[in-house]
């Protein structure tokens, strides 16, 4: 059911026949006509969402661009009111102003509703970085042009990602003045496909969460992120694990890897850790563990096996090259009587996801708490950002999270570093930021130089390092982040998120 906000159509009712007598044919036609109209307005209202977002695809999913107006699912309703006041201020200010899209699959699987949670962060972070370009005293930076922030959906597992780009793709020669895309979301096939039909058509795009290998490249630039890509992410935790063999003899690893082809996080994660094992001499044992996801049925039984085949070999450590609800999965099944055998899993910044959002109730989380503390794991995994992780990398007086924590909870409310812990809010900042400074070199040095995508692409291409909330992003030739640092942090059963140290790639 769409969620969004569009009045609803009028109920079509038959015009009562005045009181002659007309011959039949007459009444006929008239009728008919009269059905066949009503029937087009009632089809068009049915296939439209709101304005600029229609259904699409076998299950109606409502795919395409929004200002703020419709919010596609009720959760995103405050941050998307937002988003709409601050897009009519810009395009009232009768000022100079070019669209960004943010692309997230906001239609999402029920059971992923940790996804939906992401979502929310995500155009928090994205909001924010708006409104720091747009005033010239929150971001430093200039404010012209100003920017208007779009949302757009490309579907449950990034399926509808052609209706998507076209659209995408046709307002960057409309009167949107569209120059760039931020987002992505998660790293899957419609992903990629998504990425490829915007590089054709040079409109350079932003990862912000996204960090599969495939979709940045030097050869064909296009594509750029902010985050730590699985290669990095793979070599850090390769690192960590070879300190500890090193410290500790006979510290034993094993992977454990999800086999679903179409998945491109899990499968360039597998791929990269293997590749940074060998090269760091990590010493891994004979034998992966696989399961595949993303299939009909569930795979608790799959991730049940998995966990006896642990408990049979007896690792110090697993790698876990999956994504954070299997994760979950996986430490439910460790859970049970008869294993819960104690193992450290080190995985990729997906391992978010592991975690329940406020939908679920409090009476499952905390099943799922009591069942983490019993199982034996010690989770692990190489965070792209956490509130920790800016002090040590900036000096105090250069430090951008110290005014981007301010304006998050003047928007938001709260206090302290909770609603950073996750790292969601920081990366989304910091993709639409970095390609709103682009955007400002673009323009020139007094704002006046009209941009479009291509502009916005060379300035990418030959832009400076920007300080990022995450951390200092220096994109390099393939469009990657260099040397990123990363935080290797530990998930703990009551939701928190504990900075362990500094890892680098």
């Amino acid at each position: 059911m769409s969620t969004g906000t569009q009045d609803p159509l009028p109920p079509f009712t038959l015009p009562t026949p005045p009181r002659r007598k007309w011959p039949l044919l007459v009444v006929v036609v008239v009728l008919l006509a009269a059905a066949a109209f009503g029937g087009v307005a009632i089809y068009d209202h049915l296939q439209s969402c709101g304005h600029g977002v229609d259904k699409t695809g076998s299950a109606d999913e409502c795919i395409g661009v929004s200002d703020g107006s419709f919010t596609f699912e009720k959760s995103l309703r405050p941050v998307m009111a937002k988003i709409l006041a601050e897009n009519k201020r810009v395009k009232n200010a009768n000022r100079p102003w070019v669209s960004v899209a943010y692309v997230e699959p906001i239609t999402t699987d029920p059971n992923q509703e940790a996804i939906k949670y992401g979502i929310k962060e995500e155009l928090e972070g994205a909001y924010l970085a708006q409104r720091q370009l747009n005033d010239a005293q929150l971001g430093g930076r200039g404010d012209l042009p100003q920017i208007r922030l779009l949302v757009a959906n490309i579907g449950l597992r990034s399926e509808q990602w052609k209706p998507l780009t076209d659209k995408l793709i046709a307002m960057t020669k409309d009167g949107n003045h569209l120059v760039a895309v931020a987002g992505f979301g998660q790293s899957r096939g419609g992903t990629l496909d998504a990425v490829k039909a915007l590089r054709a058509a040079k409109v350079p795009m932003m990862g912000a969460t996204v960090t599969a290998d495939g979709l940045a490249s030097a050869d064909e630039v296009g594509f750029f992120s902010t985050s730590s890509p699985n290669a990095d992410q793979a070599s850090g935790a390769a690192g960590y694990l070879r300190q500890q063999q090193t410290a500790k003899p006979g510290y034993k690893v094993l992977v454990v890897r999800d086999r679903n082809e179409d998945d491109i996080y899990n499968t360039s994660l597998f791929t990269d850790f293997t590749r940074a094992a060998a090269k760091k001499q990590l010493a891994l044992m004979s034998g992966d563990l696989g399961y595949i996801s993303g299939i009909d049925g569930s795979i608790s039984n799959d991730l049940s096996s998995v966990a006896d085949r642990v408990c049979d070999k007896k690792p110090d450590a697993v790698f876990f090259a999956g994504r954070g609800v299997d994760l979950r999965g996986f430490i439910t099944a460790m859970s049970a009587a008869g294993r819960r055998c104690p193992v450290t899993v080190l995985t990729g910044d997906d391992a978010v996801g592991v975690y329940y959002d406020a939908s679920v109730s409090d009476a499952t989380r905390r099943q799922f708490q009591a069942d983490w503390r019993v199982s034996g794991v010690t989770a692990l995994y190489t965070a792209l950002g956490h509130p920790e992780l800016p002090g040590l990398l900036y000096k105090p007086a250069n430090n951008p999270y110290t005014g981007f924590r301010t304006l998050y909870h003047q928007e938001f409310g709260g206090t302290g570093d909770d609603d950073f812990q996750d790292g969601q809010v920081i990366l989304a900042h910091d993709a639409l930021w970095t390609l709103g400074v682009a955007i400002r070199d673009a323009a020139g040095d007094g704002g006046t130089v009209p941009v479009t995508s291509g502009s916005t692409l060379n300035a990418l291409l030959s832009g400076q390092p920007v300080s990022g909330v995450s951390g200092p992003i220096d994109l390099g030739p393939a469009g990657n982040p260099q040397n990123k640092p990363m935080a290797l942090v530990k998930l703990e059963p009551n939701g928190r998120y504990t900075f362990q140290a500094v890892v680098r790639p």
